[in-house]
């Protein structure tokens, strides 16, 4: 599917952030990436900076000094590193940074760069210099202190912080000798943040013009040593806007008249900045269509479940979901209706796991659960039957029904120790024996399944290997004509001689080719040698090859088959391409132009195995076929099955009234060939006639005897 991935949304959502800079780094040090932020704070576009290290950003001392490289150290040891300083603009200008770098490691622990952010708080810095450089000359000269505080006044009212002056030593008379703090000066963020609407607090005390928790929160920023950095955690507090994160420091002085001290409490009010961190947190974690936990955070969850059983004494269970046919809906509706099934799936499969389980989406139609906690096998096996049920029923979405199953793959922690990779190798393991075995059901991970997957994995690297040692060859089995009884062609089929295993049975490696993308070159490589070798048969007989659904993916399939005609010098019209229902199952209306595109290339379109699926009728009206191939099952059962040969007539009627030719397949008795010719066959396969040879063995006239009439 191609509905929008987290990854894409975190980036379109990095990309439009303009005032913090966000980029990535290499391991070494190299700007990766670059967003819109960046280029506004840097002056750098970003073909200008992508490659070059972020040692640039630093001034020349400060590379002499090997702060680049001490900052990078830092956050590969402690995962995250933190500092406040001067950098460099592209024109040369300096401005004052918060810079943050977070160490990214993959699923594996292995760094794979940094996260870097960086804020331009030159304006904040400024201020902040001018607060102190008003507190230093406070303290130089002898004025009033209403001067002073109409001075600091100035120079603070537009501080993007929260500031306040308090006056200390002052004591209460209410017989506890608590600290009353009268308030000096204000800012306007100041009252915005802690004054009700806003209201004018200077000259009052604390705990007589702000609401009780604030009161309280200042004055426990005021009860602590003034180190600049009181307290040193966010602290949440109820203010006249609502709950809101603030980040404090304070600074002590002396009132220059000698009356006292005053304390100065600069206060960030922090809630958006880390709701933002949290959101970008888990958009990173989370699938951005289903909110559901992506692969990340997935291995995460069943990391700490394996943990959690090992202690306990339980198990931790893995369960592989996968849609069945789920692309058919993709390709014949489009992504829209995709995105609603598997939103609406994601709803149904939540409702039925445990509060504590986890459900994942890995990408596309692939789901898994995490089941913490399981005492027993069977407690899996009902979860994964649980969900099963609850896609069963109908998806019903604007107007149209679609009906999907569900695959799925069981494997259980050992109480020996199992890793999380082990255990989401042996859920695939199941999941493929469910698919395998008929699809919309569970399996449960057993060692045979392993043996098996090892067998499947050496097969493929035998069939790689026999495609480059020319291992396959074309076998040919003769096509009859009903009027002379005479061959008028031949069906090419691929076989495989293992030079250890001697034939392996196509049944074996034609799935295995589908299944691993295989089968487009060794289709390619079946049509270029059916193509060859037909061309030097000097009889003009025609050549039937099978093209597997799997290869209409291939936008080339057109062009593969006008090459291997003009490779071999074969005419078009003795080459007859066989497909099978499936083709216009999937994607029917791209598959179908693609069968017009090799109709008009003059080769010959034939719909094999016919009647085996449904709706099979409503295909002979999509595409003018050349030929339809009684499926041999039909043949075979036709002498004792009433249905069986209902369907054959059914289909020579009305074939014939399409005019289009038919074969029937598995002819195999006298008898058989007699009634077919009755029926209105117009060819004939079988081995009454002759089995699958190689060319140079392959039947070039009929035994007069194994076709007498």
């Amino acid at each position: 599917m191609t509905a929008p991935s987290s990854d894409l949304i975190y980036r379109l959502l990095v990309q439009s952030v303009v005032d913090y800079a966000i980029y990535l780094l290499d391991t070494d040090g190299n700007v990766v990436n670059w967003n819109a932020g960046a280029e506004r704070a840097k002056g750098y576009r970003a073909d200008e900076i992508v490659g070059r290290n972020f040692a640039v950003f630093y001034s020349e001392a400060d590379r002499a000094a090997g702060l680049p490289q001490k900052a990078l150290a830092t956050a590969r040891a402690e995962s995250r590193f933190e500092a406040e300083g001067w950098r460099l603009r592209k024109d040369g200008t300096r401005f004052w940074t918060n810079v943050v770098i977070d160490a990214i490691h993959d699923d594996d622990g292995k760094l794979v760069g940094f996260a870097k952010i960086t804020r331009d708080i030159t304006e904040r810095h400024q201020q902040q210099l001018r607060l102190v450089e008003a507190k230093e000359l406070a303290e130089q000269y002898s004025q009033q202190m209403a001067t002073v505080s109409h001075f600091l006044d100035s120079v603070i009212s537009n501080m993007p912080d929260s500031v306040l002056a308090l006056a200390t030593g002052a004591k209460g008379d209410d017989g506890a000798g608590a600290n009353r703090h009268e308030i000096l000066l204000a800012n306007g963020h100041a009252r915005h943040l802690f004054a009700t609407d806003g209201a004018d607090i200077k000259g009052r005390l604390v705990r007589d013009c702000l609401g009780a928790e604030v009161a309280e929160y200042i004055e426990r920023l005021a009860a602590m040593p003034p180190d600049g950095h009181a307290p040193s955690d966010d602290s949440l507090v109820q203010t006249p806007l609502g709950p809101r994160t603030l980040r404090s420091r304070t600074a002590l002085g002396s009132r220059p008249d000698g009356s006292g001290d005053y304390l100065l409490v600069i206060t960030e009010d922090v809630t958006d900045e880390l709701a933002a961190y949290a959101q970008i947190h888990h958009m990173a974690q989370h699938d951005g269509l289903t909110n559901l936990p992506n692969r990340t955070f997935f291995h995460q969850r069943l990391e700490a479940a394996i943990r959690d059983s090992n202690e306990d004494g339980t198990h931790a269970a893995i369960l592989c979901l996968d849609l069945d046919n789920f692309k058919n809906i993709n390709d014949a509706f489009g992504h829209g209706f995709g995105d609603k099934i598997l939103l609406m799936l994601a709803g149904r499969l939540k409702k039925c796991l445990r509060e504590h389980d986890t459900l994942a989406r890995l990408g596309g139609d692939e789901f898994a659960v995490v089941l913490p906690r399981v005492r027993r096998v069977d407690e899996a096996q009902h979860a994964a039957r649980r969900l099963i049920d609850a896609v069963a029923p109908p998806f019903a979405i604007d107007g149209h029904s679609f009906t999907v199953g569900l695959s799925i793959g069981i494997a259980v922690s050992s109480q020996e120790g199992s890793s999380a990779e082990q255990l989401l190798r042996f859920g695939d393991m199941a999941l493929y024996e469910a698919k395998r075995n008929g699809r919309n059901r569970y399996e449960l991970f057993h060692p045979d399944l392993e043996a098996a997957s090892r067998v499947r994995r050496q097969m493929e690297i035998d069939l790689r290997r026999a495609l480059h040692r020319g291992e396959l060859q074309m076998h040919y089995q003769p096509i009859i004509e009903k009027e002379g009884c005479r061959i008028s062609g031949y069906e090419a089929l691929i076989r495989w001689q293992h030079p250890v295993k001697g034939q392996v049975p196509p049944m074996e490696f034609i799935p295995l080719a589908e299944e691993t993308g295989l089968i487009h070159e060794l289709g390619a490589r079946a049509l270029n040698l059916a193509c060859q070798e037909a061309a030097t048969w000097t009889n003009g007989a025609t050549v039937a090859v099978n093209l597997s659904p799997v290869q209409f993916k291939n936008s080339e399939l057109v062009k593969a088959v006008a090459l291997a005609l003009e490779d071999a010098g074969l005419p078009a019209r003795r080459l007859e391409l066989e497909i099978t229902e499936s083709v216009l199952l999937a994607n029917t209306e791209g598959n179908i132009r693609t069968l017009q595109a090799l109709k008009d290339l003059g080769v010959r379109i034939s719909l094999d195995d016919f009647g085996t699926g449904y709706s099979s009728l409503s295909y002979l009206r999509s595409f003018p076929f050349d030929k339809i191939k009684i499926d041999k099952s039909f043949v075979r059962d036709m002498g004792e099955s009433r249905e069986a040969m209902a369907i054959i007539r059914a289909i020579t009627g009305l074939s014939s009234s399409l005019l289009i030719e038919i074969t029937a397949e598995g002819v195999e008795t006298e008898e058989q060939f007699r009634q077919l010719q009755v029926e209105g066959c117009s060819h004939f396969q079988g081995y009454l006639f002759g089995r699958p040879v190689a060319a140079e063995h392959r039947v070039e006239e009929l035994d007069a005897r194994a076709t007498a009439q």
